[in-house]
Protein backbone atom coordinates (compact mmCIF):
# COMPACT_ATOMS: atom_id res chain seq x y z
CA UNK A 1 0.00 0.00 0.00
CA UNK A 2 1.33 3.43 -0.95
CA UNK A 3 1.06 5.62 2.11
CA UNK A 4 2.96 8.64 3.41
CA UNK A 5 6.18 8.09 5.32
CA UNK A 6 7.38 11.71 5.42
CA UNK A 7 5.30 14.36 7.17
CA UNK A 8 6.04 18.07 6.95
CA UNK A 9 3.97 19.20 9.89
CA UNK A 10 4.54 22.93 10.32
CA UNK A 11 4.71 25.47 11.70
CA UNK A 12 2.51 27.68 9.44
CA UNK A 13 4.08 30.74 7.80
CA UNK A 14 7.54 29.19 7.98
CA UNK A 15 8.29 28.39 4.35
CA UNK A 16 6.48 25.08 3.86
CA UNK A 17 5.25 26.01 0.38
CA UNK A 18 8.73 27.15 -0.68
CA UNK A 19 10.21 23.96 0.78
CA UNK A 20 7.82 21.68 -1.10
CA UNK A 21 7.97 23.53 -4.41
CA UNK A 22 11.76 23.44 -4.46
CA UNK A 23 11.81 19.69 -3.87
CA UNK A 24 8.95 18.63 -6.13
CA UNK A 25 11.21 17.54 -8.98
CA UNK A 26 13.37 15.31 -6.80
CA UNK A 27 13.08 11.73 -8.14
CA UNK A 28 13.03 10.24 -4.63
CA UNK A 29 10.11 12.33 -3.41
CA UNK A 30 6.42 11.98 -4.21
CA UNK A 31 4.14 14.95 -3.58
CA UNK A 32 0.34 14.71 -3.96
CA UNK A 33 -1.48 17.23 -6.18
CA UNK A 34 -2.75 19.00 -3.07
CA UNK A 35 -0.05 19.93 -0.55
CA UNK A 36 -2.17 20.09 2.59
CA UNK A 37 -4.57 17.17 2.79
CA UNK A 38 -5.33 17.65 6.50
CA UNK A 39 -6.47 14.05 6.91
CA UNK A 40 -5.20 13.51 10.45
CA UNK A 41 -6.56 16.88 11.60
CA UNK A 42 -9.93 16.63 9.82
CA UNK A 43 -12.09 16.45 12.96
CA UNK A 44 -10.17 19.17 14.79
CA UNK A 45 -10.33 21.56 11.84
CA UNK A 46 -13.97 20.76 11.24
CA UNK A 47 -14.79 21.63 14.84
CA UNK A 48 -12.49 24.61 15.43
CA UNK A 49 -11.07 26.19 12.28
CA UNK A 50 -12.45 29.33 10.64
CA UNK A 51 -10.52 28.53 7.44
CA UNK A 52 -12.29 26.85 4.55
CA UNK A 53 -9.34 24.65 3.71
CA UNK A 54 -9.24 21.43 1.75
CA UNK A 55 -9.38 18.42 4.04
CA UNK A 56 -9.88 14.69 3.55
CA UNK A 57 -12.28 12.80 5.80
CA UNK A 58 -11.60 9.15 4.93
CA UNK A 59 -8.57 6.90 4.59
CA UNK A 60 -9.75 5.76 1.18
CA UNK A 61 -9.86 9.33 -0.17
CA UNK A 62 -6.55 10.11 1.50
CA UNK A 63 -4.68 7.19 -0.05
CA UNK A 64 -6.23 7.93 -3.44
CA UNK A 65 -3.86 10.91 -3.65
CA UNK A 66 -0.94 8.47 -3.55
CA UNK A 67 -2.13 5.94 -6.11
CA UNK A 68 0.46 7.11 -8.66
CA UNK A 69 3.46 6.50 -6.42
CA UNK A 70 6.10 4.49 -8.28
CA UNK A 71 9.40 3.76 -6.58
CA UNK A 72 9.94 7.05 -4.73
CA UNK A 73 11.68 6.67 -1.40
CA UNK A 74 9.44 9.16 0.38
CA UNK A 75 5.71 9.75 0.08
CA UNK A 76 4.82 13.17 1.49
CA UNK A 77 2.00 14.78 3.39
CA UNK A 78 2.75 18.46 4.09
CA UNK A 79 -0.10 19.64 6.33
CA UNK A 80 0.85 22.40 8.76
CA UNK A 81 -2.37 21.81 10.72
CA UNK A 82 -0.62 18.76 12.21
CA UNK A 83 1.65 20.95 14.34
CA UNK A 84 -0.39 21.85 17.41
CA UNK A 85 -3.30 19.47 17.92
CA UNK A 86 -2.55 17.19 20.84
CA UNK A 87 -3.22 13.77 19.32
CA UNK A 88 -1.82 14.22 15.81
CA UNK A 89 1.67 12.80 16.54
CA UNK A 90 0.16 9.60 17.96
CA UNK A 91 -2.20 9.32 14.96
CA UNK A 92 0.74 9.55 12.56
CA UNK A 93 2.76 7.08 14.64
CA UNK A 94 -0.11 4.56 14.56
CA UNK A 95 -0.57 5.09 10.81
CA UNK A 96 3.12 4.61 9.97
CA UNK A 97 5.55 4.06 12.86
CA UNK A 98 8.63 4.50 10.63
CA UNK A 99 7.60 7.94 9.44
CA UNK A 100 10.05 10.82 9.33
CA UNK A 101 8.97 14.26 10.53
CA UNK A 102 10.16 17.66 9.27
CA UNK A 103 9.32 20.73 11.32
CA UNK A 104 9.89 24.19 9.84
CA UNK A 105 10.19 27.18 12.16
CA UNK A 106 11.23 30.83 12.11
CA UNK A 107 11.55 33.68 14.59
CA UNK A 108 8.34 33.07 16.60
CA UNK A 109 7.42 36.75 16.94
CA UNK A 110 7.65 37.31 13.19
CA UNK A 111 5.77 34.08 12.53
CA UNK A 112 2.92 35.03 14.85
CA UNK A 113 2.55 38.52 13.46
CA UNK A 114 2.74 37.26 9.87
CA UNK A 115 -0.06 34.80 10.66
CA UNK A 116 -2.19 37.56 12.18
CA UNK A 117 -1.64 39.87 9.18
CA UNK A 118 -2.53 37.01 6.80
CA UNK A 119 -5.80 36.50 8.66
CA UNK A 120 -6.51 40.23 8.43
CA UNK A 121 -5.95 40.17 4.66
CA UNK A 122 -8.25 37.16 4.34
CA UNK A 123 -10.98 38.76 6.43
CA UNK A 124 -10.69 36.35 9.38
CA UNK A 125 -9.29 38.92 11.80
CA UNK A 126 -10.79 42.36 12.38
CA UNK A 127 -9.70 43.00 15.96
CA UNK A 128 -6.38 44.00 17.48
CA UNK A 129 -3.89 41.24 18.14
CA UNK A 130 -4.20 41.85 21.87
CA UNK A 131 -7.96 41.21 21.80
CA UNK A 132 -7.45 37.81 20.16
CA UNK A 133 -5.07 36.70 22.88
CA UNK A 134 -7.56 37.03 25.74
CA UNK A 135 -9.27 33.75 24.91
CA UNK A 136 -6.71 30.95 25.16
CA UNK A 137 -9.23 28.40 23.91
CA UNK A 138 -9.95 30.25 20.67
CA UNK A 139 -8.67 29.19 17.26
CA UNK A 140 -7.07 32.63 16.84
CA UNK A 141 -4.98 32.01 19.96
CA UNK A 142 -3.95 28.62 18.58
CA UNK A 143 -2.90 30.21 15.29
CA UNK A 144 -0.95 33.14 16.69
CA UNK A 145 0.48 31.74 19.93
CA UNK A 146 0.34 27.94 20.15
CA UNK A 147 1.78 27.59 16.62
CA UNK A 148 4.77 29.66 17.78
CA UNK A 149 5.42 27.62 20.91
CA UNK A 150 7.97 25.46 19.15
CA UNK A 151 9.42 23.75 22.22
CA UNK A 152 5.97 22.68 23.37
CA UNK A 153 5.05 21.24 19.97
CA UNK A 154 8.41 19.61 19.23
CA UNK A 155 8.32 17.77 22.56
CA UNK A 156 4.99 16.22 21.55
CA UNK A 157 6.56 14.77 18.40
CA UNK A 158 9.67 13.67 20.28
CA UNK A 159 7.41 11.69 22.60
CA UNK A 160 6.33 9.50 19.69
CA UNK A 161 9.27 9.56 17.27
CA UNK A 162 12.98 8.98 17.69
CA UNK A 163 15.14 12.07 17.49
CA UNK A 164 16.87 10.72 14.38
CA UNK A 165 13.47 10.67 12.65
CA UNK A 166 12.80 14.36 13.30
CA UNK A 167 14.42 17.28 11.48
CA UNK A 168 13.92 20.88 12.60
CA UNK A 169 14.79 23.49 9.99
CA UNK A 170 14.80 27.23 10.63
CA UNK A 171 13.55 29.47 7.81
CA UNK A 172 16.29 32.02 8.50
CA UNK A 173 18.90 29.30 7.87
CA UNK A 174 17.33 27.69 4.79
CA UNK A 175 20.22 28.61 2.53
CA UNK A 176 23.01 27.38 4.80
CA UNK A 177 21.20 24.39 6.32
CA UNK A 178 19.13 23.01 3.43
CA UNK A 179 21.82 20.40 2.84
CA UNK A 180 20.73 18.86 6.14
CA UNK A 181 17.45 17.88 4.46
CA UNK A 182 19.20 15.61 1.96
CA UNK A 183 21.39 14.13 4.69
CA UNK A 184 18.37 13.51 6.93
CA UNK A 185 16.48 11.78 4.13
CA UNK A 186 19.58 10.05 2.76
CA UNK A 187 18.86 11.17 -0.79
CA UNK A 188 20.99 12.81 -3.46
CA UNK A 189 21.25 16.61 -3.14
CA UNK A 190 19.78 18.78 -5.91
CA UNK A 191 20.32 22.45 -6.68
CA UNK A 192 17.94 24.80 -4.86
CA UNK A 193 17.33 28.29 -6.22
CA UNK A 194 16.88 30.39 -3.09
CA UNK A 195 16.45 33.65 -5.01
CA UNK A 196 13.16 32.82 -6.74
CA UNK A 197 10.17 33.59 -4.53
CA UNK A 198 7.33 31.16 -3.87
CA UNK A 199 3.91 32.00 -2.42
CA UNK A 200 4.54 35.69 -1.74
CA UNK A 201 2.04 37.47 0.46
CA UNK A 202 -0.88 38.75 -1.58
CA UNK A 203 -4.11 40.69 -1.24
CA UNK A 204 -7.28 40.30 -3.32
CA UNK A 205 -7.50 42.59 -6.34
CA UNK A 206 -11.25 42.04 -6.81
CA UNK A 207 -14.28 40.13 -5.52
CA UNK A 208 -13.09 36.91 -7.15
CA UNK A 209 -9.81 37.19 -5.26
CA UNK A 210 -11.67 37.81 -2.01
CA UNK A 211 -13.84 34.73 -2.59
CA UNK A 212 -10.88 32.50 -3.46
CA UNK A 213 -8.77 33.70 -0.53
CA UNK A 214 -11.56 32.91 1.92
CA UNK A 215 -12.29 29.56 0.26
CA UNK A 216 -8.86 28.02 -0.09
CA UNK A 217 -10.32 24.56 -0.44
CA UNK A 218 -11.99 25.72 -3.65
CA UNK A 219 -8.72 26.63 -5.35
CA UNK A 220 -7.19 23.34 -4.18
CA UNK A 221 -10.02 21.42 -5.85
CA UNK A 222 -9.35 23.35 -9.06
CA UNK A 223 -5.77 22.09 -8.98
CA UNK A 224 -7.09 18.55 -9.41
CA UNK A 225 -8.53 19.35 -12.83
CA UNK A 226 -6.86 22.55 -14.12
CA UNK A 227 -3.16 22.67 -15.08
CA UNK A 228 -0.88 24.49 -12.66
CA UNK A 229 0.15 26.96 -15.38
CA UNK A 230 -3.46 28.06 -15.84
CA UNK A 231 -3.91 28.48 -12.08
CA UNK A 232 -0.82 30.70 -11.91
CA UNK A 233 -2.14 32.90 -14.73
CA UNK A 234 -5.51 33.26 -12.99
CA UNK A 235 -3.80 34.31 -9.77
CA UNK A 236 -2.25 37.29 -11.55
CA UNK A 237 -5.72 38.63 -12.31
CA UNK A 238 -7.24 38.17 -8.86
CA UNK A 239 -4.34 39.08 -6.52
CA UNK A 240 -1.96 41.95 -5.93
CA UNK A 241 1.29 41.76 -3.99
CA UNK A 242 0.77 42.66 -0.34
CA UNK A 243 2.92 45.37 1.27
CA UNK A 244 5.40 44.23 3.91
CA UNK A 245 4.11 44.57 7.45
CA UNK A 246 6.41 45.62 10.28
CA UNK A 247 5.55 44.50 13.81
CA UNK A 248 4.46 47.47 15.96
CA UNK A 249 6.43 47.62 19.21
CA UNK A 250 3.32 47.10 21.35
CA UNK A 251 2.50 43.89 19.47
CA UNK A 252 6.12 42.72 19.63
CA UNK A 253 6.11 43.24 23.39
CA UNK A 254 2.82 41.34 23.64
CA UNK A 255 4.20 38.41 21.66
CA UNK A 256 7.39 38.30 23.68
CA UNK A 257 5.35 38.17 26.88
CA UNK A 258 3.49 35.13 25.53
CA UNK A 259 6.35 33.36 23.76
CA UNK A 260 9.78 34.23 25.15
CA UNK A 261 9.81 31.50 27.81
CA UNK A 262 9.04 28.74 25.30
CA UNK A 263 11.45 30.24 22.75
CA UNK A 264 14.35 30.16 25.23
CA UNK A 265 13.70 26.47 25.89
CA UNK A 266 13.45 25.81 22.17
CA UNK A 267 16.77 27.55 21.48
CA UNK A 268 18.41 25.43 24.17
CA UNK A 269 16.93 22.32 22.60
CA UNK A 270 18.19 23.26 19.14
CA UNK A 271 21.65 24.14 20.40
CA UNK A 272 21.96 20.87 22.31
CA UNK A 273 21.01 18.83 19.24
CA UNK A 274 23.23 20.66 16.75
Amino acid sequence: MNKPNLFIVGSPKCGTTFFCEKLKEHPDLFFPKIKELNYFSYNELNNESYYRDYKVNSLEKYLEFYKNVKNEKYIIDASVSYFTFENIPSKIKTFNPESKIIILVRNPYKRSYSHYIMDKRMGYANKSLQEYLYDKKSFHYRQYIINSKYFEQVKKYQKHFKSENILILELEKFKSKFKDVFKFLEIKPIHIDFDSKINENKIPANNIGRFVQKNRGFIERLKLTIPKEVIEILKKFIYNKAPKAKIPQKDLNLLKTNLSSDYKKFETLINNES
